[in-house]
């Protein structure tokens, strides 16, 4: 383990091998509201009740925190919907991965990363969907994977610095050694301060062309 962590150091200092930390969403798979809710809703004004109750509630936001479960996620929007409304709005709480797509052509570059030492880390802001996650869409990068994040489990999200803090300890990597994926501008800024090369996702191609320049 020793010799692992000095042939590290030595590869880092010379521009050798990284420790790539992922953000998930618009980095390892699409996160679209919108597309997920026009599916979901099929006309604008369910469309604008769902995005409402659930988006722009704050309580989305308390499910990724770890203090709301799903099922009491649905039955509070029910509480304010109505039973009517139970199909749409489990659907859009239970299988929103299935109205967005997987970022596939990151898969065989990070199983590349890998296999030259590189190594994969994934910290996000999620629920425990991230679990199943692993085991359905994300499966390619469960095999890859050396550890991850999720910010339901710590109870904080970013651009929490605790979430960065928490990936550094639990792995025990060094920031300068680090590199860092995520699609939102603020999360990369509290990265950096970290001191921890980030880059922001701005499209889905730019996954790919950043992680082509650590090959």
């Amino acid at each position: 383990m020793e010799n692992d962590r000095l042939k590290r150091v030595a590869h880092h200092n010379g521009g050798g091998l990284m420790d790539i930390i992922l953000d998930m969403g618009n980095v390892l798979l699409e996160w679209n509201k919108d597309k997920i809710l026009k599916a979901v809703a099929k006309t604008e004004k369910d469309y604008l009740i769902l995005d409402k109750e659930i988006f722009q509630s704050g309580l989305w936001e308390r499910l990724d925190l770890g203090t709301l479960t799903r099922e009491e996620l649905v039955d509070k929007v029910l509480s304010l919907l109505g039973d009517c409304y139970q199909e749409k709005v489990e659907e859009v709480i239970w299988n929103w991965p299935v109205y967005i797509d997987s970022y596939t052509e990151v898969f065989p570059l990070l199983e590349a990363l890998k296999g030259k030492g590189h190594r994969i880390f994934v910290l996000s802001n999620t629920s425990p969907v991230f679990y199943e996650l692993l085991k359905d869409q994300l499966s390619p990068l469960a095999e890859i994977l050396d550890g991850f994040v999720i910010s339901c489990d710590i109870k904080a999200i970013k651009p929490d610095p605790k979430m960065f803090e928490e990936i550094l300890q639990k792995y025990e990597l060094d920031p300068a050694n680090c590199i860092f994926l995520d699609d939102v501008k603020e999360n990369t800024k509290v990265a950096e301060s970290l001191g921890i090369k980030a880059y922001q996702v701005k499209q889905r191609s730019d996954v790919v062309d950043i992680l082509q320049r650590f090959e």
